[in-house]
């Protein structure tokens, strides 16, 4: 077997790829037998073989593990499990090569070992954990090495707060390997501060179980802990020029993030420390940094990258001061969500106490991010081979982690806190940073447009920020917006030979559209368009201009942006065929921008505008992204007065064609979007002949397709069909006589057919309301009762809260209008032993917050109200589920899944009326914890104007992210207690930009949609307690909660 083995490893190490395929299926069937394990690690035992051989032994042990040592393994595939005596032979010698003198044999032993910890101790390797904490008491370097290599693996990926015990043996050797300089390598010291920052994660995760515990055990720990790690921020970045402390450091500020995570309140002793030194690092780091990474051919450059690079962290994983940074920004994100660090970034006014101004430390810290936000010679030279990326990385979201990302998010946060503090800092930093710029332009520095081009980048992620200040008179004088032009953004402009600075300056103009004075918009604009159809000017010109026109046709006046609107198209039709999939988005984000500016330009550029949008579309049809776009713009184009036949003709062919001709379902998925697009933004009644042309094939395909995204695609299509042109559709009929509303009904029956697939079905809920807000006089009242009960018998079977969730909105609809008449027509229902009202009530309350949509939301509310005010003896008798009551046998403990089912926990038994009242209350105080700073204007800005910002003991800081509260500190809203609540449920459903129900004319016409639900909500709660209502105070009131009581009190108040 071994001699197999040692072949099979052979020539799984071979260049040649059919040797290597076929050696590697060799091992895999070799895995199938019993002996295979001890065999595979006596070749990792052997010294006269080969070490990579060996080291391939050892990997290749690990996914054995991985897919056969135990049955509960994610990855466990069938074969032979390794019975108890082969498994001990193979722990002991797999254990016995962590004191190899080869460091890659040691690791790859490590995680082998840890693989194995994960399904075998305590119970079968009893002995392990004391085994390793044996190595690291040894004085072999290697052996703790190894040893940490475990800990590592084992702690992060398994341990639990049901480890606490070994978590407090390891936690003092760990804090010994950290603090011995001389005795350990800095990989092995790196690695024990990375395991205690996994400690701390896992006693953190203990405060909601045990409080008491944490509050008892965090306080020791961080002391012995802060004071070695305050000591390594304040080490030099090289020691005696040879060792770099850069691994130390970046793991420590990793740990001091995760404990200011875990432990607000116990950190709140040692944050100012860690802020001043990490204050220190960043301003002694920065030159460092820039002459490194930034300034190409600085004469600091090599001295600078020596001393920021460490070559061998990890077994000759290169580790750079990025990560060390990327923490340190991460530590100040965290510190200025605290409040009781609030005082470090705004003050009170000297001149007036009513007024919240930055600190320095807040301008000076600007200064610093704007430094390390510029561009990075790395960056540059990626860009230069693919703009891609140029692409990627400017998008808001992009997927690249850097130090420049890494500084947007902490800028983000700081506008999140201090919005109208950090305006005035940011002009203080830039002043300063324009400065530079200007003195080297006049020294003939070309590094001059890095440090324009990072200062107006860093402003420009807060514009929407500074816009609102100035249109509401609120921009203070200490940001000046037509100094930033004349000294940094018009010299951007006019340098062609740095295109990726000239291109910032277009787009720092578009972010301020809407505060620039209308000749400088005109005069932006204009060179914007000229940019974006010159072929000569450098891509990243073109593209950044793309971006900012987009911008301009948005946020200008229509008569700023008329004049270059089919200048721009016309650019766009140039740049969009020479776009990658990964970079289309932005032309098709501003070819959408640009239709909306005037329908008369865009009609009269129809031909153009149908060739990029449907030519993107079908160069790739299974891009989400472009494909979402496409539909915005055929559902513009085709709300168009002017160019609507126009673009159907052109659009329908391409559309017909990929839903009945491809055999991707994929594209016919797509296609169906689209022309669910087109239908959605035609005309109602739609244009004569338009369904006759389309309907019956696409009835066609989804009654033959069996694919979950084409099922989808064709309910949502077949709503708007139903919405746009029901009549048509009721009177269309095929050769068989049969109507189109008919055969929406039967393909409704077999989506909702016991055996269909719930994801498939997933907007048939939709669908069905459709048909009977808008079909009631097509059809007969027996063949809408038969649907409804379709619907309800799918229902009793749904098993997910998603399928769920989407059906109940129907009945929400016609419980709002005829509530007597469902609970009847419900009632007389059967299905087995359960009626369809008891069916449909238990689906309701089961799923009633998962409801998803404004408008859907707001009827489910009404339709919960009016059900309850009808009083019907059939509905209140209804038990359902109420609050969880815990088993007492599982106090203290972590409540696994085994011991769930021993011991389950119970909930109580209220009626239907309780649980209606409790879904209203949890519905309102769900909107009121995440919304009550916006509804009360006053969010942190508004809390640091109203308390003391010299108070720093706190003592709430342990509570701060959840404690939504501002205005019981003495801000708006403090007084009234119901006048928070107004508006809330609306508002914060309403966040959700993209709900369909927005545009639907019959959502708008409805009545529900425009009520303040909130209101409305304590009209009835206050009638329902007022009248005592079925019974509220004897059968009701009991079942509340004290929280609940508390929302019910406060909605109650006249």
């Amino acid at each position: 077997m071994e001699h197999n083995i040692f072949e099979a490893l052979q020539g799984s190490l071979s260049a040649e790829a059919n040797t290597r395929i076929h050696s590697e299926l060799v091992l895999k069937q070799l895995e199938l037998e019993p002996s295979f394990s001890p065999a595979v690690v006596n070749v990792a035992l052997a010294s006269e073989v080969e070490l990579p051989i060996r080291q391939a032994a050892v990997v290749q042990l690990r996914g054995y593990v991985s897919r056969h040592w135990s049955i509960g393994s994610a990855k466990y595939e069938p074969g032979p499990i390794p019975d108890q005596q082969i498994k001990c032979q193979v722990r002991e010698r797999v254990f016995s090569l962590l004191v190899s003198e080869d460091r890659k044999l040691c690791t790859a032993s490590a995680a082998v070992v840890a693989s194995m910890a994960k399904y075998d101790w305590p119970d079968e390797w009893p002995q392990l954990f004391s085994q390793l904490v044996d190595l690291l008491h040894t004085n072999n370097r290697d052996q703790t090495h190894a040893a940490m290599c475990v800990f590592s693996e084992w702690v992060n990926s398994d341990m639990s707060e049901q480890h606490i015990e070994q978590i407090g043996i390891l936690l003092p050797e760990l804090q010994r390997i950290f603090v011995s300089s001389s005795g350990y390598a800095t990989s092995t010291r790196a690695m024990a501060i990375r395991v205690f920052s996994d400690c701390i994660e896992i006693i953190s995760n203990m405060s909601s179980a045990q409080r008491a515990f944490v509050d008892t055990h965090a306080p020791p720990i961080l002391k012995e802990w802060m004071g070695p790690i305050l000591d390594m921020f304040k080490q030099p970045v090289v020691n005696d020029g040879t060792e770099s402390n850069i691994p130390l450091k970046a793991e420590c500020v990793k740990a001091v993030v995760k404990a200011m995570e875990g432990f607000p309140k116990h950190m709140l002793p040692y944050n100012a420390s860690i802020l001043e030194v990490l204050w220190l690092e960043l301003k002694q780091l920065q030159n460092l940094f820039v002459h490194a990474f930034v300034y190409e051919g600085s004469e600091h450059s090599e001295l600078a990258t020596n001393m920021l690079m460490f070559c061998e962290e990890d077994e000759g994983n290169a580790c750079s001061i990025d990560n060390y940074l990327l923490g340190i920004f991460e530590w100040l994100a965290k510190a200025v969500e605290s409040k009781s660090m609030r005082k470090y970034f705004v003050t009170k006014s000297e001149d007036d106490a009513s007024v919240v101004v930055p600190t320095p430390f807040l301008s000076q810290l600007c200064v610093s991010l704007m430094s390390y936000a510029q561009i990075t010679t790395e960056m540059l030279e990626d860009w230069a081979d693919d703009m891609d990326l140029f692409v990627a990385d400017e998008d808001e979201e992009g997927y690249r982690f850097n130090v420049r990302v890494s500084v947007q998010e902490l800028v983000q946060t700081l506008d999140m806190a201090f919005s109208q503090q950090l305006s005035a800092a940011l002009g203080c930093a830039a002043r300063e940073r324009s400065e530079i710029a200007k003195q080297w332009r006049r020294d003939q520095n070309n590094n001059w447009w890095l440090v324009s081009e990072a200062m107006l980048w860093t402003i420009g992620l807060v514009a929407e920020s500074i816009v609102e200040q100035y249109e509401s008179g609120k921009l203070g004088d200490q940001f000046n917006l037509g100094t930033l032009f004349e000294s940094d953004v018009w010299p951007l402009t006019q340098s062609a030979s740095f295109p990726f600075g000239q291109g910032r300056a277009f787009v720092f103009a578009s972010n301020f559209a809407k505060a620039l004075p209308p000749n400088i918009a005109t005069s932006f604009v204009a060179a914007a368009c000229n940019a974006v159809a010159d072929t000569q000017l450098h891509p990243a010109v073109r593209l950044s201009a793309v971006r900012a026109t987009s911008n301009f046709c948005s946020d200008l006046p229509e008569d700023v942006a008329k004049p270059q609107q089919a200048a721009f198209i016309n650019g766009l039709a140039t740049v969009i065929p020479q776009l990658s999939e990964d970079s289309a988005h932005i032309a098709l984000d501003a070819l959408h921008a640009a239709i909306q500016v005037d329908q008369g330009v865009a009609a009269s550029l129809e031909p153009i505008i149908s060739q990029m949008a449907m030519g993107v579309w079908q160069k790739y049809p299974g891009d989400v992204l472009l494909t979402s776009i496409v539909i915005d713009i055929v559902e513009d184009m085709a709300g168009n007065s002017q160019a609507s036949e126009a673009f159907a003709r052109r659009a329908l062919p391409i559309i017909g064609s990929a839903i009945t001709q491809s055999t991707d379902g994929m594209v016919t998925s797509s296609g169906i979007d689209l022309l669910a697009g087109l239908v959605k933004g035609s005309s109602s009644p739609m244009p004569e002949g338009y369904t006759d042309a389309v309907f019956p094939s696409l009835m066609h395909v989804l009654s033959t397709s069996s694919d979950s995204e084409v099922l989808q695609s064709g309910q949502s299509c077949l709503k708007y069909f139903v919405q746009k042109d029901a009549e048509r559709i009721a009177k269309w009929r095929d050769n068989n006589g049969v109507t189109g509303l008919e055969h929406i009904i039967r393909f409704v029956a077999v989506l909702l057919s016991p055996d269909a697939s719930e994801s498939a079905a997933l907007f048939v809920g939709d669908l069905v309301a459709k048909i009977v807000q808008k079909c009631t006089s097509f059809i007969g009242g027996d063949i809408l009762a038969d649907l409804i009960q379709v619907v309800t018998a799918r229902l009793a079977t749904a098993r997910t809260s998603s399928f769920c969730s989407s059906l109940i909105p129907l009945y929400a609809q016609l419980f709002t209008q005829h509530p007597a008449e469902v609970v009847d027509l419900l009632n007389k229902m059967n299905f087995g032993s359960q009626s369809g009202l008891h069916i449909v009530l238990s689906a309701w309350f089961k799923n009633y917050l998962d409801v998803q949509g404004y408008y859907s939301r707001k009827v489910s509310a009404v339709a919960l109200t009016r059900l309850f005010l009808l009083g019907d003896p059939r509905v209140n008798d209804f038990v359902t589920q109420g609050d969880l009551v815990p088993n007492a046998a599982n106090n203290g403990k972590i409540v696994t899944r085994s011991i769930s089912r021993v011991n389950p926990d119970q909930y109580t038994q209220i009626p239907a009326a309780a649980k209606i009242v409790k879904l209203l209350l949890a519905e309102v105080d769900m909107d009121v914890e995440s919304m009550f700073a916006r509804a009360s204007g006053a969010g942190l800005n508004a809390v640091v104007d109203n308390v003391d910002l010299g108070n720093d003991d706190g003592s709430d800081d342990e509570d701060w992210e959840d404690d939504g509260d501002y205005a019981s500190q003495g801000g708006p809203g403090a007084v009234d207690k119901y006048s928070y609540l107004s508006g809330l449920v609306d508002t914060a459903i309403d966040l959700d930009e993209e709900d369909d129900d927005d545009d639907d004319e019959d959502v708008l016409a409805d009545p529900i949609y425009s009520q303040d639900l909130n209101e409305a909500l304590g009209s009835f709660m206050r009638q329902v307690v007022q009248s005592n209502q079925n019974g509220f105070h004897e059968r009701i009131e009991p079942t509340l909660t004290a929280k609940e009581k508390d929302i019910l009190g406060k909605m109650c108040v006249n």
